[in-house]
């Protein structure tokens, strides 16, 4: 008689756990995911240059001067950085 209590409790926990897991986990409400490749998520876009290696260049000066900035992947090339970033990594550029 004790297994079979023992069973059933560990069933109703495991069910109680995966129903508590499915509410709180199980919702996936993001949008669809990005194919195309032109969101970029919070960062904000500083300069376009058509090469790579300008967009390396400008990283670099960027990051010489303690702005976190990255590129896109495909041509033409996006320079971008963080919100709070924008104003000093145009400031970076202008120079």
């Amino acid at each position: 008689m004790t297994l079979i209590y023992q069973t059933v409790v560990v069933f109703t926990v495991l069910g109680l756990l995966a129903l508590l897991l499915r509410y709180f986990v199980g919702n996936d409400r993001r949008p669809v995911p990005d194919l195309d490749g032109t969101d970029f998520g919070l960062l904000s876009e500083v300069a376009l240059v058509p090469t790579e290696e300008a967009a390396n260049v400008l990283v670099r000066k960027l990051k010489q001067n303690g702005v976190k900035a990255t590129r896109s992947r495909n041509a033409p090339y996006r320079v971008m950085v963080w919100p709070a970033d924008v104003a000093n990594a145009r400031l970076v550029l202008k120079t």
